[in-house]
């Protein structure tokens, strides 16, 4: 049986800080957002100031192997991920795997580039996920 309070009995105060500290703000990080954007500032004037000093603009630049990644690859090909078991009970860098995929819920479905880097994370919770294909499992 729990203890009852006494009724005459209050609850000590807390109390603040001698010399009145007041309690330090944690100092914040820069938002991802504004780094890429600072970033990609950056890239653009060097690439201008790369152009000034060929006397080329940029649309005039003959196009170069590495402008289009994607120039020796065929068409981007996807493949469509379901979910059909649980991370409940799964390792936490699975869940992590399942999060980082887009799956939050049983059954549900996401479209992925298909690349060796979705394929391997695939083929690391294979007892979560499924290939789905034409509407039908692999």
């Amino acid at each position: 049986m729990p203890s009852a309070r006494k009724p005459g009995r209050a609850r000590p105060r807390k109390t603040r800080p001698a010399g009145g500290a007041a309690k330090q703000a944690p100092k914040r990080r820069a938002t991802p957002g504004a780094t890429r954007a600072s970033a990609r500032a950056a890239a653009e004037t060097a690439t201008a100031r790369v152009s000034a000093a060929t006397g080329r603009t940029a649309a005039s630049a003959p196009p170069s192997a590495d402008s289009d990644p994607g120039a020796d690859r065929p068409a981007d090909r996807t493949i469509v991920i379901e979910q059909y078991a649980s991370g409940i009970g799964c390792q936490m860098r699975q869940k992590k795997t399942l999060r980082a995929l887009g799956l939050r819920r049983l059954r549900q479905r996401v479209v992925r580039p298909d690349n060796p880097a979705i394929r391997g994370m695939v083929h690391s919770i294979t007892h979560l996920v499924r290939i789905v294909e034409g509407g039908h499992v692999a």
